[in-house]
C-alpha cells in the first residue's frame, strides 16, 4: 500500500510541474501579422501581392490601390506586405500561409501605420521552440532606414552589409537596415525594446536569413 501511494504522489508532482512548466514556457495566444522579407526582389514582391490578391475576395485589395489609405507611400514593400497579410489571416494563419516561397515572415508586431491598417489575428504560440529576429517594419521611409543603419552600426560591427559582407547584396536600405536592426537586437539581450527603433522595426519569429546572408540568431 506504502508502494503505491508513492507512485500515486509521484505522479501528481509531476502533474503540478508540468502546469507550472507550462505557465512560465508553455504555448502563449498571440497577435501575429506576415509581412514581406526584406530581401526580397520587386519581381516577386510583385508576384506575391498578385498571388495574394488573386486568392482574396474582389475588393480585399483595394486598401492599397490609388487614394486609397495603404497607397500613400507608394511602396511596393508595404503593398506586398498588406496583401501577403491578409491572405495570411484570411486563409487560417498558418505557417506555410505566409511562406511565399520563403519570403513571407511571422511578425510579432504590428506593422500597420496611420490610416493603413494591416489587421492582426490571434495564434497559438510555443516561445521556448521559436526564434525571434528583428527587422525594419515595411512600412519604414528610407530616412528611417538610414537612421537606423547609423545607430545600430554605431553600437555594434556591421562589417556583413558593407561591401563584399554577406548582407551586402541586396543593396537597398530595407534589407541592410534589417540586417543591422538584427545584429544591435540579438546584441542587446533580445528585449523589446531592443527592435523599437522609433516604432520602426518590428520583432519576427521566422528567420530573415537569405542565401550566404545569415540573421545572427542567440539563444
Amino acid at each position: 500500500m506504502a508502494h503505491k501511494n508513492i507512485i500515486i504522489m509521484s505522479i501528481k508532482f509531476l502533474l503540478v510541474l508540468s502546469l507550472n512548466l507550462g505557465k512560465s514556457f508553455g504555448v502563449e495566444t498571440l497577435q501575429t501579422w506576415c509581412i514581406a522579407k526584406p530581401s526580397t526582389p520587386e519581381l516577386t514582391l510583385k508576384n506575391n501581392q498578385f498571388y495574394a490578391c488573386d486568392h482574396l475576395d474582389e475588393h480585399d485589395c483595394d486598401a492599397i490601390e490609388q487614394d486609397h489609405p495603404c497607397f500613400n507611400t507608394n511602396s511596393l514593400m508595404l503593398h506586398a506586405s498588406f496583401a501577403m497579410n491578409l491572405y495570411y489571416q484570411r486563409k487560417g494563419r498558418h505557417p506555410w500561409n505566409c511562406d511565399f516561397d520563403k519570403t513571407g515572415l511571422v511578425s510579432l508586431n504590428n506593422p500597420s501605420i496611420g490610416s493603413c491598417i494591416l489587421t492582426g489575428g490571434e495564434i497559438s504560440v510555443d516561445l521556448s521552440s521559436v526564434g525571434k529576429w528583428c527587422v525594419a517594419n515595411p512600412v519604414s521611409n528610407n530616412q528611417m532606414l538610414q537612421t537606423n543603419i547609423d545607430y545600430a552600426c554605431s553600437h555594434v560591427d556591421c562589417s556583413l552589409i558593407k561591401s563584399g559582407g554577406a548582407c551586402y547584396d541586396p543593396t537597398n536600405l530595407i534589407s541592410h537596415a534589417s540586417a543591422a536592426m538584427n545584429l544591435f537586437y540579438q546584441a542587446n539581450g533580445k528585449h523589446d525594446s531592443g527592435c523599437d527603433f522609433m516604432g520602426t522595426g518590428v520583432i519576427v519569429m521566422t528567420d530573415p536569413s537569405y542565401g550566404s546572408c545569415k540573421f545572427e540568431y542567440r539563444n
